[in-house]
């Protein structure tokens, strides 16, 4: 049998987060989860004191909500943040936040090799740029996924020199 690609496959690669993003990740979720175990010790006095007010039991449920969004939200961003080429988007997946960026509209991807950046453009009804934050040693296999599945796009990088030739412009 011979060796086919299929092209309908989602391409993965992770997303890189930086020491100090991570430090705060973590922090944030133990923030939420203090919170979390303060809200229950605090209920369980308010149950204890008979549960007087309407207004209580609304305030510990809005605690409570707020507390588990939070954890929730934090813990799957350290557990699933990605990049997914698929055959029509490239989908930036922060926990279950979903950016989608359709790759009929990617025009061009450029590597700034002084700063070791890759930056994605797109034109359509909203022109943007996207910075992709994937460690350095994948940039090469994503780019080439990207060419695959939108050959129309363009690539180019710049060296450090003509980045420092921009700057003093």
């Amino acid at each position: 049998m011979p060796y086919t690609v299929v092209m309908n496959e989602k391409k993965r690669y992770p997303f890189c987060f930086s020491t100090l993003m991570l430090i705060l990740f973590w922090a944030g979720l133990l923030l939420a989860l203090a919170g979390f175990a303060l809200t229950v010790w605090r209920f369980a006095a308010f149950l204890a004191d008979g549960a007087p007010s309407p207004y209580g039991w609304a305030q510990y449920a809005i605690l409570f909500f707020i507390a588990v969004f939070l954890a929730a939200l934090l813990a799957s961003i350290l557990i699933r943040s990605q990049y997914v080429i698929g055959d029509k988007f490239i989908t930036l997946q922060l926990g279950f936040l979903r950016i989608r960026y359709p790759l009929k509209d990617l025009k061009h991807i450029h590597h700034f090799r002084g700063s070791n950046k890759l930056a994605l453009y797109f034109e359509g009804e909203k022109p943007s740029y996207a910075a992709v934050v994937i460690q350095s040693s994948l940039f090469e296999g994503f780019v080439r996924e990207l060419l695959a599945r939108c050959p129309s796009a363009d690539f180019s990088f710049s060296t450090p020199e003509e980045e420092d030739e921009e700057k003093k412009k």
